[in-house]
């Protein structure tokens, strides 16, 4: 669903039979009720929701016009809405007029948080308030260092033949969504895993979304770190903090985070069209756990090899965050 507003004749309709190809005839604009039909816009909202308000007056008619307007929605997905502001300019003197404002009002914050795409229209120019895009976060297919369950960070290892294998059994079975761009860790795994499932797609390398420097702790696995004496305690007091204390000579958490989270934002700007992102475990933790709502912890987002999330991001006009939930997994 799309909302456009705009004050009263600034242009809202032609803008949006220029900008999105809509005819004349797939237009509704005579009020309540929208018959059955393949409409692709309904241009008057405020008109429609006054006439709603005066067929039946109650208590919950925020609640009503907002369930018509669902309904609508869930029957044509793509529709646009069109609808002039109404709440600037003097208070008016009768009730029936100011209930009808703040109808107006309420219905549209409720829309605009669920639509996809939010745009203001003045004299025939639009401005995006909010556009939504589909974004993946993907960890790569398996090495042979993940199935011995080893801490496997910079250490630029290739895809094993089981995780080619696993990988291209989950295209077959159509896990993964399409993307016509995706986003990758410049490591090996991560760059052959971008292969595998989207191989006509040329990945962009984010260097920021490399996997965490796990020091001390690269290449070995839980059992050669508790049956090696110089390095036993260290590992024992960095599994009783619950994996918050800075590895070894590697990275901390906040330092992986705080990485991630440069290249996210750099990212986010520039995402006008649904795409996946093929990172690492930490990655994907450390984007989910700082930007996504409703906060979890960070190690509630773990996913396997081959496994992930499909989010829905939600961008103001100038592409800062308005907010991240996840929406899906695969796995």
């Amino acid at each position: 669903m799309r909302l456009v507003i705009g004050g009263a004749y600034q242009g809202k309709k032609e803008y949006v039979k220029r900008s999105y190809g809509v005819e004349e005839a797939q237009i509704w604009q005579d009020g309540y009720p929208v018959p059955e039909g393949s409409w692709r816009c309904v241009n008057g909202l405020h008109e429609l929701i006054r006439e709603m308000l005066e067929s039946q007056q109650t208590e919950e008619n925020v609640d009503r016009v907002a369930a018509y307007l669902h309904r609508l929605a869930d029957r044509s997905p793509d529709i646009i809405l069109i609808c002039d502001e109404v709440g600037n300019g003097i208070i008016p003197m009768e009730k029936a007029e100011r209930d009808y404002r703040e109808c107006v009002g309420r219905v549209l914050c409720r829309l605009a948080e669920e639509a996809d795409l939010v745009e203001r229209v003045h004299c025939g120019i639009g401005q995006v308030i909010k556009r939504t895009v589909s974004l993946t976060l993907l960890r790569h297919g398996s090495t042979e260092g993940n199935l011995q369950k080893r801490y496997i960070g910079v250490t630029d290892e290739p895809l094993c033949s089981r995780g080619q294998a696993d990988l291209k059994k989950r295209r077959e079975a159509g896990a993964y969504p399409q993307a016509a761009r995706v986003i990758a860790s410049p490591m090996r795994r991560c760059l052959e895993t971008a292969g595998l499932l989207y191989p006509e797609v040329t990945p962009e390398i984010y260097p920021e979304f490399r996997e965490t420097d796990f020091g001390l702790f690269e290449g070995r696995t839980y059992e050669e770190l508790l049956q090696e004496p110089g390095l036993r305690p260290v590992y024992q007091e960095w599994l009783e903090s619950g994996g918050t204390l800075p590895f070894p000579q590697g990275e901390s958490m906040e330092q992986m985070k705080n990485r991630c989270g440069v290249g996210f934002e750099r990212l986010l700007p520039t995402l006008a069209s649904d795409a996946v992102l093929i990172a690492h475990g930490g990655t994907i933790m450390s984007i989910l756990h700082r930007y996504a709502s409703p906060r979890r912890e960070f190690y509630d987002y773990q996913c396997g090899n081959g496994e992930g999330y499909l989010c829905r991001v939600e961008l103001t006009g100038d592409g800062r965050l308005h907010q991240m939930k996840t929406v899906g997994t695969i796995g």
